[in-house]
């Protein structure tokens, strides 16, 4: 993939010109510092997963609801309006879409420590949550389709089994295939229908909070998408505080939004992910589908499949009691 020069990306975007591009992170996009910017350039298959069928698709939904949270008020970058955009925030160099927004000095320090968020981001978290909800509540609806592509039909985990004869974790995988589909079938029937659909930014987890010197910011809003605001306010709860009760509770008594309807299962996203990775690494150990390049090799592969149904049964009964302790059925 292209990489722009400072100067390029500096008239683009009309920057101050000087410093030079020094590339951060590659994952999704790759990420530049140049001088007080963050730079992003986006990869071709970045983005489509949630809204339409591509990049363009994707990043047109989320800068829209961006706009909104940025006029709302909510603690984020300021992004930076390019000369010609592509879109919004967008534009292209070369044959490469990239967009730049204020960069964020990162304080020194964890945002969580010892198994559980930080008195200030739990309250932040939870307040901050609570505001993106609000942004644009769509009511009852079903949940949308990347929640269904987790949950597989009884035909498929069975049909794993039976391929899975050879594996030096089938027996396991026999002993709980009874809970997977239990568990399976619980985040089906939720699928047809939640109260608090809402657009949301999709993605709270600690990598896309910066601990500011005024505080924390959420940043990457690339993954817009919709989800129940229960659902996700618990999983970002429970992500954050690392699955610690008190850290869960912490940041959820700050979030004043309606977590009573779900019962015990408030925490059906955690398992709805549990779910889903361990599908998607069932069928590469099965030949199904090739690894992602972060995933190891096929001996990673099974080691993580064993440890998942080894902690799926302990895992469950967890989260089933968190909920009891937040949400009274």
């Amino acid at each position: 993939m292209y990489t722009p020069t400072a100067r390029e990306v500096s008239v683009a975007f009309d920057l101050d010109p000087g410093g030079e591009l020094v590339h951060v992170r590659r994952g999704d996009t790759d990420a530049w510092r140049l001088g007080s910017y963050f730079v992003k350039g986006y990869f071709r298959a970045t983005g489509g997963q949630f809204n339409g069928d591509g990049l363009i698709d994707q990043l047109t939904v989320a800068m829209a609801f961006e706009q909104l949270a940025l006029d709302a008020g909510v603690d984020m970058p300021s992004p930076v309006t390019p000369v010609d955009p592509v879109l919004g925030w967008l534009t292209r160099i070369e044959d490469r879409l990239f967009r730049v927004h204020e960069w964020v000095e990162h304080q020194p320090g964890d945002l969580a420590s010892s198994g559980s968020a930080s008195a200030d981001v739990s309250a932040w978290l939870g307040r901050t949550m609570l505001q993106v909800h609000q942004l644009q509540p769509l009511g009852e609806a079903p949940l949308p389709r990347w929640w269904r592509g987790s949950v597989r039909s009884p035909a498929t985990w069975e049909g794993w089994l039976a391929k899975a004869r050879d594996m030096p974790w089938v027996g396991l995988y026999e002993e709980t295939l009874p809970q997977l589909l239990l568990a399976a079938e619980r985040v089906a029937a939720a699928c047809d229908s939640v109260p608090d659909l809402v657009t949301t930014h999709g993605d709270f987890k600690p990598h896309n909070i910066v601990n500011s010197p005024t505080g924390p910011v959420l940043v990457d809003w690339d993954s817009v998408r919709t989800d129940s605001a229960a659902l996700e306010a618990a999983r970002g709860a429970y992500i954050f505080a690392a699955g610690d009760p008190d850290g869960i509770a912490a940041i959820l008594a700050t979030y004043t939004g309606d977590l009573t309807w779900p019962g015990e299962d408030l925490f059906l996203s955690v398992t709805r992910n549990h779910l889903q990775i361990l599908g998607e690494h069932l069928q590469i150990a099965l030949g199904e589908n090739p690894p992602a390049r972060w995933m190891g090799d096929l001996a990673a592969i099974h080691t993580a499949i064993t440890t998942s149904l080894q902690a799926l049964p302990a895992k469950l009964t967890e989260l089933r009691q968190l909920a009891s302790g937040i949400s009274p059925a």
